[in-house]
């Protein structure tokens, strides 16, 4: 199997659950992904021998609820980022925020099944140093509506969504789609398992007119990702902590490494 880098999983996942936060309750959490690679795919080739990246994402991610059926969310991710070529004798440096997201979801129906609706809004907030060819995220604003389904019986809980990703500055859409299983295999300890895909819908010209072709945000990104997740709560419904490793196949325009996420959180 090969592996991919899937930055923010924890939290996207969660923002994309058809679950919500009751009125005035919030979710801080405070995430560390680490990504190192030597290797990527590039319009179905693979590319090695280039030098070594080392890519770390420290990303703070809230939920709030404003009423009982509507919650908003934020992420803010910090990106520092090292590129070594001892071939070249060349080391390079590049630090700054990536792409803020801001999202809304409304919960339709609350039932036994839960379903829920929303939109995330990923700001082109990125630094970009085109003499070294390195930015911090995607050179393009998203925009993604979902629809969510999802419910649980005593230990389990199981969801899915999907929705369309809209880029501008002529990136290409893609669609989207996430499955999530957890079990409480012991008291307030969950083992999770998380399929999420993304495929493009349309291929638009930022792929060819990128002349730096930095791996980890390429256009026409394509991956069907597998990941496992372990989240354990130190105080019930108060503090926990939560552990991912995502691995893929179906990789295109995309590094070829595995990604380490680690989160802290607290519910207020």
């Amino acid at each position: 199997m090969k592996f991919i880098i899937l930055l923010l999983v924890t939290s996207i996942s969660m923002a994309q659950s058809p679950w919500t936060k009751e009125k005035g309750k919030s979710y801080l959490q405070l995430g560390f992904t680490s990504l190192n690679y030597n290797s990527f795919q590039l319009d179905g080739n693979k590319v090695e021998n280039f030098g070594k990246i080392s890519d770390l994402t420290i990303q703070a991610y809230a939920e709030y609820g404003i009423t009982d059926k509507l919650e908003a969310q934020i992420i803010v991710p910090y990106k520092v980022i090292h590129y070594d070529n001892t071939n070249l004798n060349t080391s390079q440096n590049l630090s700054g925020i990536g792409n803020t997201t801001l999202g809304l979801k409304y919960k339709i129906y609350d039932k036994k099944w839960k379903v829920s609706s929303g939109v995330s809004f990923s700001v082109n907030s990125i630094k970009i140093d085109e003499t070294i060819g390195l930015s911090t995220g995607f050179n393009s604003t998203t925009i993604v509506p979902y629809v969510a389904i999802g419910s649980s019986n005593k230990k389990l809980y199981y969801y899915g969504n999907i929705g369309y990703g809209y880029m501008n500055n002529n990136y290409s859409d893609y669609l989207k789609a996430t499955f999530e299983v957890g079990y409480e295999v012991i008291p307030k300890g969950h083992l999770i398992f998380v399929l999420d895909t993304r495929n493009i819908i349309s291929k638009e010209s930022a792929f060819n007119n990128d002349n730096a072709k930095w791996a980890s945000y390429l256009d026409r990104q394509t991956y069907n990702a597998i990941g496992l997740k372990t989240n354990y709560e130190f105080k019930k419904d108060k503090l926990g902590a939560n552990f991912a490793i995502i691995g893929a196949t179906g990789i295109n325009n995309a590094p070829l490494a595995p990604t380490f996420n680690l989160g802290l959180y607290t519910k207020l």
